[in-house]
């Protein structure tokens, strides 16, 4: 299971350090003006990585200002992979926010001195992580730590699958429902579901059922092919697959007819069992021998001409 777990501010929106416990069901209950928004939108700010989509006025200061005025100014989130844990650094670096992906759980002491100040320089806290702590590279761009995040492994390098908190390509609906949900005090049980519909992709998603056609056509014969077998009579006797056995039994079977039958039941029973097999032939070839009857009595008519054995007379 992964889940975030923590959020800690350091030197970050008027608060000099606070640590947040966010591994279950948290309630923020507090006057206006004690930091309840602050640190929802930090926590939404984990999952959208977008500044411009925080709910923040434009008459207040920007999230650059607020949570990263200092050079020392972090905000930390601890996530929880099944038994272990890492931790996102974010930052602001050159006038903008970036992240660092830290292979360990969060720990005071890598990024605050012993004196009680926060580091100021990447080299003191990679120096305080150690030399068997992971430390990825700066994340500059906020859709790669999108990417990173919500598991869109395509074209990233495969060290960072591991700080996927899911997995999927096509995730741009995950973060804007919980976007949706956060930006909004109306939290009755119609309104996210209508928020989570509304958060849709609204593009058309076209099925092309031409495709699925032989599929379809194959199933049908296959199913009247199978009841001709098992069709009874009046008197409740199945009597085609009887009469096929009767007529079998009732020969005289040598080893060439036991080859002949042997293939044919083979490659009849084979087409049955893996339909796949034929995938990549022809629809020419496929519409004839995608029936196992079709497909054995053929072999078995073929067999009966091509194979020759000779049989050995008894003394």
């Amino acid at each position: 299971m992964r889940y975030l777990n923590k959020i800690i501010f350091i030197n970050s929106a008027r608060i000099q350090y606070a640590e947040i416990q966010i591994d279950g069901n948290v309630h923020f209950i507090g006057t206006q003006g004690v930091g309840k928004s602050t640190a929802l939108r930090a926590l939404l700010f984990f999952y959208n990585a977008d500044k411009t989509k925080l709910g923040i006025s434009k008459e207040k200061k920007s999230f650059d200002e607020y949570y990263f005025p200092y050079v020392n100014s972090y905000i930390i989130y601890e996530v929880v992979v099944d038994d272990a844990s890492y931790c996102v650094l974010a930052f602001r670096s050159q006038g903008r926010v970036c992240f660092r992906f830290l292979g360990t759980g969060y720990k005071k002491e890598y990024f605050i001195s012993p004196e009680g100040k926060a580091y100021e320089e990447w080299d003191q806290i990679r120096d305080a992580l150690g030399s068997f702590v992971y430390k990825s590279r700066r994340i500059e761009t906020y859709e790669e730590y999108r990417d990173i995040i919500f598991g869109n492994g395509r074209g990233l390098p495969p060290e960072f699958r591991k700080f996927a908190i899911t997995e999927s390509r096509q995730y741009q609906n995950i973060p804007r429902t919980i976007q949706n949900v956060f930006l909004n005090s109306k939290l009755d049980a119609e309104f996210i579901k209508q928020t989570i519909i509304m958060s849709l992709n609204e593009e058309d998603v076209r099925i092309d059922l031409g495709q699925y056609a032989h599929h379809l056509r194959r199933f049908d014969e296959e199913v009247t092919d199978i009841s001709k077998w098992f069709r009874k009579n009046k008197n409740g006797e199945v009597t085609v697959a009887a009469a096929g056995i009767r007529i079998v039994a009732s020969q005289n079977i040598g080893r060439k007819e036991t080859l002949v039958l042997a293939v044919s039941l083979s490659l009849g029973l084979g087409v049955e069992l893996m339909p796949d097999v034929l995938s990549q032939a022809p629809e020419a070839i496929r519409s004839i021998f995608s029936s196992g009857i079709t497909t054995g009595g053929l072999t078995a008519i073929i067999a009966n001409i091509v194979i020759r054995v000779k049989e050995e007379n008894e003394e």
